[in-house]
């Protein structure tokens, strides 16, 4: 009777377990999860570091054998110092930034994945797991849009983020009509408190696209007008107030273009038609991949901007992570 009390005590026990690691309890840093290889940006020219407005820093090719890892569709540092990223298949992932005096990035170590949770603290799964676009709040606390189901949630700031249970934000009701595939594709946290939120094929009748300035007593729509051919894939803002925002292009053949663009501060209003200024394009001769994630630091030496490529899980396609410096922007200017 005593063994099988015994017995019966254990099975529970695992199962608990079991459950508790199913329900996003976050891994402890493996330094092996990630393999972070360096590589040139233009393999014709090495050493080249002027590209566009920006200055070349690093890139790396992400690889792992971890069948979760891939998909990184967003990007953003965490109040931590972490740079914090998430896959379309509904996991995060964080590392840490090993970089030189100059904000180079020499390695990626202390890797952590775990699965995003929905509002019954359970593990995202199904078409519920498309997760697009990442921005930190002004308050430390991460946002996240999802398409399919369109949605954004709130999840609890650093060190809590891998296994929080997300608070919704109320979504613009207009987000009912967006296409399943054409939702909330970039957002980022404005300094003035707005989150701006811009949509990737949820288009208007100008041939710009919908997007919304989101406060807690409701949303004003905006549009943006992306270069030809192009689709908002992020954005991020910068200190000054202005926006930069991450566009990319499909062509036949798995052949992908990116291009940075900066928008004014100024420009920045309900019923504003956005439209910004290239800062960088990525294209044949260049290594080129399906950008989609943006990140913004400020540092002591200036802004630096992360982008990562979304590889789909695919084995053709690679996961990269590039990183430039940006010329120090204007002060911030009054909206």
């Amino acid at each position: 009777m005593r063994r099988a009390a015994a017995i019966l005590i254990a099975f529970v026990t695992i199962c608990s377990l079991a459950s508790c690691k199913s329900h996003g309890g976050a891994e402890p840093a493996n330094p092996r999860l990630v393999k972070a290889t360096p590589f040139e940006l233009d393999a014709k020219n090495p050493g080249r570091k002027e590209f566009g407005a920006l200055t070349f820093m690093s890139a790396f090719q992400l690889d792992s054998k971890d069948r979760r890892f891939g998909g990184l569709s967003g990007l953003s540092f965490g109040s931590d110092g972490k740079l914090y990223m998430l896959s379309d298949r509904g996991h995060w992932l964080s590392a840490t930034l090993v970089s030189a005096a100059d904000d180079t990035v020499m390695d990626l170590v202390g890797w952590q994945i775990a699965p995003m949770l929905n509002q019954k603290g359970e593990p995202l799964a199904g078409l519920r797991s498309d997760a697009e676009a990442l921005t930190r709040g002004r308050d430390g606390s991460f946002v996240v849009a999802f398409e399919t189901r369109h949605r954004i949630w709130r999840y609890a700031a650093p060190p809590d983020t891998l296994r929080s249970i997300p608070a919704p934000v109320k979504l613009p009701p207009e987000m009912s009509r967006a296409p399943n595939n054409g939702g909330i594709e970039g957002m980022a946290s404005l300094p003035d408190g707005f989150l701006l939120a811009l949509t990737e094929r949820f288009g208007n009748s100008d041939g710009s696209f919908k997007g919304w300035l989101i406060e807690r007593s409701g949303s004003a729509e905006i549009a943006y007008v992306p270069a030809p051919g192009f689709n908002v894939s992020d954005c991020a803002a910068l200190d000054n107030g202005d926006l930069l925002v991450l566009e990319r292009r499909y062509a036949s053949l798995g052949i992908f273009s990116a291009r940075l663009a900066i928008v004014e501060q100024k420009a920045i209003k309900p019923g504003g038609k956005l439209s910004g200024k290239e800062l960088l394009r990525l294209e044949q001769p260049l290594v080129t991949e399906n950008f989609e994630g943006l990140a913004v630091q400020q540092t002591p030496k200036g802004t630096v901007i992360y982008l990562v490529s979304d590889d789909n899980f695919n084995f053709f396609q690679q996961t990269l992570l590039l990183q430039f410096r940006l010329a120090p922007p204007s002060p911030m200017r009054t909206r």
